[in-house]
């Protein structure tokens, strides 16, 4: 970090005698080496009065300041214009309470100072700023950049280790999807909504049914961008004023696409950079149609509620790309009508954006390489175990989407909630999607940039706990894009623009940029051991009504409440919450709910649970042998046998030359689900045995039971496992 806080209030530092932090290597400052501007005996307000002045006063008064006699009467007749000076601003005080309390907040006092110039900030200063200027600052980091690349690949992941934020050149990701719903508040105008009849009046003007949509062009960014205007029926029912004087009350549509496309839907079609704006008007005590649901306005707006749909667009130019799209289509008026009501682009600038706009869904990508990208997509990789660790047993979004029909990792996701967002990355709390995608018909497009495949992150509003504000914009580009650069840097890709590995299309370019982002050593091992460790603690633990409990979660489904649970296992509900407060580690009980903590926890608990149930019926003192054994068993050494543990596999000999019974205990949700352990369970066998992959099935007879019941026992698993070699 290069201008960085002093620590302490701004009283604290006075009294340490610190203006500046000069350590580069302390994040916060370290404040032994500062100047010392006075020392701990001195009163700061008082000795900023001038000695000159002073004597100047006493003269006055008649009297020096040696006088001893008659002081008292001179002294009463004395009305000095200030007693005290600001030693920061200098500015002049005639009491010294009010100067104290001043000196306490003053703007002018220098709380930090730049590590490479020296250049001394007052609290009212943004350093960033001043690092754009800083010539110092560009010697030492182009120093940086020099020596990176001298370094070689290795060199982000070795300076960024550790839980900080960096200021340090990192790929520029593209904006991609993005919706919201943005609100203008015109309640200041004298007529809120003339906007809204100047859009009614452009209507008027032209013959939609003849011609279609109204045609224009608009310069945006240097380029010829078309923009087309319609209008639609809505629910919304006349307003009850005087002036209002329309019957119907439409919703007009607003497209922008390049220059080039017949229409948006042609643009739409080709992935091409676009917008869609749909423009309704908003008024208090709004209502709607017989037939319609009620419409909300909270805040009693007077204005306008716009839903924005477009790609590739940064998030903070739609608003601008709607005025200028006004504009242009303001320039149409006038063809049919002498005098028409005409459209104020102005009626939406930002500064009329309402606090409650909100944003539904924004997403962030780069283009990497095609096969480059496999610890992203592996069965063991990080999207898997993103979701695998991350997302709770019983929640919508435990698993994560695998479509490798069209092309290896065409399509693949992991979701996390709001509440796992933290656990992956500190500080973050937007719900998230992490993807891995390829184009809908890759075949299409082989030799073509677009061959290669997307890595991004993108908002999940329906699952988010609270209301994204556009106000939000920039938690959500910093929290999108540190989630992007911590999955390159934990999938082995580099986050620095790196030609060699990123892949420029039509809208994203191999750039970088610095600015300040936390990347963290991958966050997923360490969460898996302390899974681990909380499993093996916990079943260390178990009695009986644990074990029931927990192979009830295992193999019900569904949702469960402590109730559900207590009628299972014939148990009263109070025994039920002493069994989920010692389980706490590995089940969560949030609003009568109850689940696993994860899915990872739930294969771990297949294989363990059957070893600690039958050892606690038995009788054995010894209840964890069982246990124990598996976790020995379960070496890092020994791929395969981990992953019958981890899913309860148990294999059962069988005679002559038939395959070997293979039963699986873990329940899969689906049958993809399923096909995919199977999958990974293949993989590792090969690299145990070193034997092909399609082998597997000719050793083995798979089965697995899903939840609901069925059973899953693939007769030609070989043609799911390829051709030999």
């Amino acid at each position: 970090m290069s201008c960085e806080p002093t620590r302490g209030s701004a009283r604290q530092l006075r009294r340490k005698g610190v203006v500046a932090v000069t350590d580069p290597d302390d994040f916060f400052g370290q404040l032994d080496e500062a100047e010392v501007v006075t020392d701990d005996q001195t009163d700061s307000v008082e000795t900023s009065v001038e000695q000159t002045e002073a004597d100047a006063l006493r003269a006055d008064a008649d009297t020096t300041a040696n006088s001893t006699t008659s002081t008292g009467s001179r002294r009463r007749t004395v009305n000095p214009r200030y007693i005290a000076r600001c030693r920061f601003c200098q500015s002049k005080f005639k009491q010294h309470r009010i100067a104290a309390r001043h000196e306490g907040r003053c703007d002018a006092e220098p709380v930090t100072q730049c590590r490479y110039c020296g250049e001394v900030h007052t609290r009212t200063d943004d350093p960033e700023i001043h690092l754009k200027t800083c010539e110092a600052y560009e010697r030492a980091e182009k120093r940086l950049d020099d020596e990176a690349e001298s370094d070689g690949a290795d060199s982000d992941e070795e300076t960024n280790s550790g839980d900080e934020h960096f200021s340090r050149r990192f790929i520029d990701p593209q904006p991609h999807e993005f919706h919201a719903y943005l609100k203008w508040d015109c309640s200041d105008l004298d007529n809120p909504l003339r906007s809204y009849f100047g859009l009614r009046s452009l209507q008027g003007e032209h013959d939609f049914e003849e011609y279609g949509p109204l045609e224009t062009t608009t310069e945006i960014n240097g380029q010829e961008w078309n923009v087309d205007f319609g209008f639609k029926r809505c629910g919304i029912a006349p307003r009850n004023v005087e002036n209002f004087q329309l019957e119907e009350v439409r919703e007009y549509k607003v497209y922008v696409y390049p220059k080039g496309y017949d229409s948006y839907v042609d643009a739409k079609s080709e992935a091409r950079k676009r917008v869609y704006f749909r423009i309704s008007p908003r008024w208090p005590d709004i209502e709607t149609k017989e037939g319609y649901s009620a419409m909300s306005n909270p805040y009693d707006l007077e204005g306008y509620d716009v839903e924005v749909e477009g790609s590739y667009w940064d998030f903070e130019q739609y608003p601008t790309v709607l005025r200028q799209s006004l504009d242009a289509l303001a320039t149409r008026q006038g063809f049919r009508f002498n005098s028409p009501t005409p459209i104020y682009p102005s009626d939406f600038d930002e500064d009329r954006i309402h606090k409650s706009s909100n944003i539904v869904d924004a997403e962030l990508y780069v283009r990497v390489l095609n096969g480059e990208t496999g610890k992203v997509i592996a069965y063991d990789g990080t999207l898997h175990e993103i979701s695998l660790l991350l997302a709770g047993d019983r929640e919508g979004y435990a698993k994560s989407v695998r479509d490798d029909r069209e092309c290896p990792g065409h399509y693949h996701t992991a979701t996390i909630d709001s509440r796992r967002a933290g656990e992956l990355v500190g500080g973050h709390e937007l719900a998230k999607e992490f993807k891995h995608y390829h184009m809908r018909n890759p075949d299409a497009v082989e030799g073509t940039p677009l061959e290669n495949p997307k890595i991004g992150v993108s908002f999940q509003n329906s699952i988010h706990d609270d209301t994204l504000y556009w106000n939000d914009l920039d938690t959500l580009v910093t929290e999108l894009d540190e989630a992007l650069l911590n999955v390159l840097n934990w999938s082995s890709i580099p986050t620095r623009p790196d030609g060699q590995m990123f892949v420029d299309d039509d809208y994203f370019e191999v750039t970088g940029s610095r600015r300040w982002r936390k990347l963290l050593p991958d966050r997923l091992p360490r969460i898996e051991d302390k899974q681990d460790d909380q499993i093996f603690a916990t079943a260390a633990r178990m009695n009986e009504t644990d074990t029931e409990l927990v192979e009830t979660l295992l193999t019900d489904g569904g949702e469960t409440s402590p109730k559900q649970l207590a009628q299972s296992i014939d148990v009263h509900i109070d025994t039920v919450y002493r069994a989920l407060k010692r389980l706490s580690p590995l089940v969560d009980h949030t609003y009568g709910e109850v689940q696993l903590g994860s899915k990872y926890i739930a294969q771990e608990l297949t294989g363990y649970i059957d070893s600690v149930s039958n050892s606690i019926k038995s009788g054995l003192e010894n209840a964890l042998d069982g246990l124990t054994r598996a976790e020995a068993h379960a070496g890092d050494d020994d791929p395969w046998s981990r992953w019958l543990d981890r899913y309860g596999g148990e294999i059962s000999r069988t005679e002559g030359a038939d395959p070997d019974d293979l039963d699986i205990g873990f329940r899969a949700d689906t049958l993809t689900e399923a096909r995919r352990l199977l999958r990974s369970g293949a993989s590792q066998w090969s690299k145990v045995t070193g034997e092909d992959l399609r082998q597997f099935a000719f050793e083995f007879a798979p089965k697995i039971t899903l939840v609901d019941g069925r059973v899953y026992e693939p007769r030609h698993f070989a043609d799911a496992l390829g051709t030999p070699g």
